[in-house]
């Protein structure tokens, strides 16, 4: 029992590692996982190289070109997150940047008014109430 919880533990710590260093180049990444995961399910190669362009295509800091409507769904998602997620915003100030009150309100300020604009034009329609909701409790 206790090298189950050792090994886990170590588990855990060299995910964690990898996840710090993979962060700038997630998409890829994710991508490369995705494809090895959908493999070993015997997943289509077409529907597989899909779903790889969707998770490759779906960062808004890496501006690369959407040409389905899933790519656009996926890279919608990922910046409408922020604003449902803006509690672990907060977390990754404080906590993990360890930034002081006024920094980590700007730094979850800035990540939000960043992700709005890459949302797709029928995803600023969608969200824009949201967006102006979120916005008005960090003034």
């Amino acid at each position: 029992m206790r090298f189950l919880f050792v090994r886990r533990q170590k588990n855990g710590i060299w995910k964690r590692q990898r996840r710090i260093r993979t962060y700038e180049n997630h998409h890829i990444y994710g991508a490369e996982m995705a494809g090895d995961f959908l493999r070993e399910f015997g997943y289509d190669k077409t529907k597989l190289e899909l779903v790889q362009k969707c998770i490759l295509n779906h960062r808004g800091s890496k501006v690369m070109e959407k040409q389905s409507p899933e790519e656009i769904c996926v890279a919608d998602a990922d910046s409408i997150s922020h604003f449902d997620a803006v509690p672990s915003l907060f977390y990754l100030a404080y906590v993990q940047r360890k930034l002081g009150i006024d920094d980590g309100i700007d730094f979850v300020k800035n990540k939000l008014n960043r992700s709005c604009p890459k949302l797709s034009e029928r995803g600023k329609e969608i969200y824009k109430d949201k967006y102006e909701q979120v916005i008005s409790l960090l003034v």
